[in-house]
């Protein structure tokens, strides 16, 4: 197993955080918008398209030509690379690492009924760009390993409970922080149980 590399002692529980390797693709999940790339040196987004082949640039024109014939929303992709990758909506200032690597699209049929609406509008339309940014903004956490799991021990070294795809260190360790106070909060309800019964059963106090 990987050494944590965070731990937290936390109300008697000990707190490893990990970093998670084999989470999936946030890509896998039901998105919103189709990533569209051209990445020369890895498979990017949902769909890579190798420009030096001509069956998948025409590919890639029909897709482009589809999504403008039915109005759908185009975003454009950047990327910026050096020992890392990052993905943005907009250009990055660097023109040596950066540039275009691809398009988002989103079926505005599709975002209609995702918002329950019957016509498309602009309040649609800036909610969409958010939801947007926000797949983007997962995925390059994905691309960044900005993804982590946790164990929880308790006092008598027992492993407790543990849960892994958690984008972001913070929410991570607040998962399980509340997965603790949950456990306090019953050992505290059991404990007063037990002293209950104790009491009916006229215990003396020494034993309680």
């Amino acid at each position: 197993m990987q050494d944590a590399i965070d731990t937290i002692k936390y109300k008697g529980y000990k707190i490893e955080i990990f970093q998670d390797d084999n989470t999936e693709s946030p890509r896998d999940w039901d998105n919103l918008g189709v990533f569209h790339c051209w990445h020369r040196r890895m498979n990017l987004g949902d769909k890579n398209y190798n420009f030096d082949n001509y069956n998948s640039e025409i590919e890639y024109k029909e897709v482009l030509k589809a999504a403008k014939r039915n109005n759908d929303i185009i975003y454009p992709l950047y990327c910026y690379q050096h020992s890392g990758i990052v993905l943005s909506l907009s250009p990055f200032s660097c023109p040596w690492d950066s540039g275009q690597v691809g398009i988002i699209i989103v079926n505005k049929q599709k975002a209609i009924e995702e918002y329950g609406k019957k016509i498309f509008t602009k309040q649609i339309r800036d909610k969409v760009f958010n939801y947007i940014k926000g797949e983007v903004e997962t995925y390059n956490q994905y691309l960044s390993g900005d993804v982590y799991g946790y164990n929880t021990i308790d006092k008598d070294g027992e492993d407790v409970d543990s849960c892994w795809g958690y984008y972001g260190q913070e929410i991570c360790i607040e998962e399980a922080k509340s997965l603790v106070d949950y456990y306090v909060e019953q050992d505290i309800k059991e404990h007063c149980e037990k002293v209950k019964s104790k009491i009916k059963g006229k215990v003396p106090i020494i034993y309680r």
